[in-house]
């Protein structure tokens, strides 16, 4: 049994896996904490619109405000107190759409607050490959550095003598680097936009390890066709669940 961890998407992948996304992550996981029954994701503003026709909440930013008939932003510390008993929401997330693309239904969304919940479904289903979320199709460093570490506890857990790939190697060797994951977040692309921003706390709630027992799982996706929405080109939704 060989443990692999890609450091931006890199299908096929014919089996579930994690997807570590840090910050998107943990707003899809804290939703489904505030009570949420699903929580859809769309690459785009159309898309997320179409997503909640039938009803949802849109959540979203576009230079760090909510687009236009958006409900709200992605502020964690606001996330963290909806309440949202049956409700069902639409995240707008360009990243984290994209990086789902190629995902099978089956996979998990892993980040350091749900990591050992994460780590124990992985476990369960016998997935073997993290994948960390990219970033504009770049390597994203707080994603990659939170892969490595559910890496490492998913390597430690494994009871079958198992070897890892050199993406796995690189992954839990960053990890030295960042001895206290605040930091993987402070130095990424995104973190440092949130710090112009006055925004630390969002920092800090991103990077708590294990406080959360919420492993979002990718249960459905929705094709979304060009010719009938009017769109540019194909787009699809992907809905969360607890898993």
């Amino acid at each position: 049994m060989t443990l692999r961890v890609d450091l931006v998407p890199n299908p096929p992948y014919p089996q579930p896996v994690l997807l570590a996304d840090v910050f998107y992550g943990s707003a899809v996981g804290l939703l489904l904490a505030g009570g949420a029954r699903a929580v859809w994701v769309a690459k785009s503003v159309r898309a997320a619109r179409i997503l909640a026709e039938e009803g949802g909440l849109l959540l979203g930013e576009e230079e760090g405000l909510p687009p236009e008939g958006f409900h709200q932003g992605l502020s964690l510390q606001t996330l963290g107190r909806l309440r949202l008993e049956g409700q069902t929401c639409v995240l707008l997330s360009r990243d984290l759409a994209a990086s789902l693309e190629q995902m099978p239904v089956g996979s998990a969304l892993a980040y350091f607050r749900n990591a050992r919940h994460a780590v124990q479904y992985a476990l369960a289903k016998q997935i073997t490959t993290v994948v960390a979320a990219a970033q504009a199709l770049e390597p994203s460093l707080a994603n990659t550095v939170a892969a490595g570490f559910i890496a490492k506890r998913l390597h430690q857990s494994l009871e079958q003598p198992n070897a890892l790939q050199e993406g796995a190697r690189l992954a839990i060797s960053l990890l030295k680097s960042f001895p206290d994951p605040q930091e993987s977040l402070v130095q990424s692309e995104l973190g440092q936009r949130l710090l112009k921003a006055g925004q630390s706390e969002e920092l800090a709630l991103g990077s708590l390890v294990s406080v959360e027992d919420k492993v979002p799982r990718l249960c459905q996706v929705r094709v979304l066709e060009a010719q009938r929405y009017g769109l540019s080109k194909d787009r699809y939704g992907f809905c969360f669940q607890a898993g």
